[in-house]
């Protein structure tokens, strides 16, 4: 890819990715509610999917900082690559609002 097309795509799924956080804000307050069950605060499942949720914003930042070093040594293929880390926790997220809607 040349130096034009990524940066316009670093820039506008970087966009994308940070509207996402308004959508992880709620996701977060309401993944506390996998607590409810008394039994739950012992479940590892229950404590890794909440880590997942929880760690978004750590994901975004490496990506988004990997993402523009790599640009700027020219590294295009690298940074699309690193570009597309946040994807790890949107793609999950909209396949589970999809199943819940149908």
């Amino acid at each position: 890819m040349n130096r034009k097309k990524t940066l316009w795509t670093l820039i506008m799924s970087q966009i994308v990715y940070v509207l996402f956080v308004i959508v992880w804000l709620f996701v977060a307050g309401m993944s506390v509610m996998m607590f409810d069950h008394p039994d739950a605060v012992n479940d590892v499942t229950t404590w890794l999917i909440f880590s997942y949720i929880v760690i978004y914003p750590l994901g975004l930042l490496a990506a988004l900082i990997a993402g523009w070093i790599l640009f700027s040594r020219r590294r295009y293929k690298a940074s699309l690559i690193w570009n597309f880390v946040p994807l790890l926790w949107i793609v999950p997220l909209l396949g589970f609002l999809a199943y819940a809607n149908f």
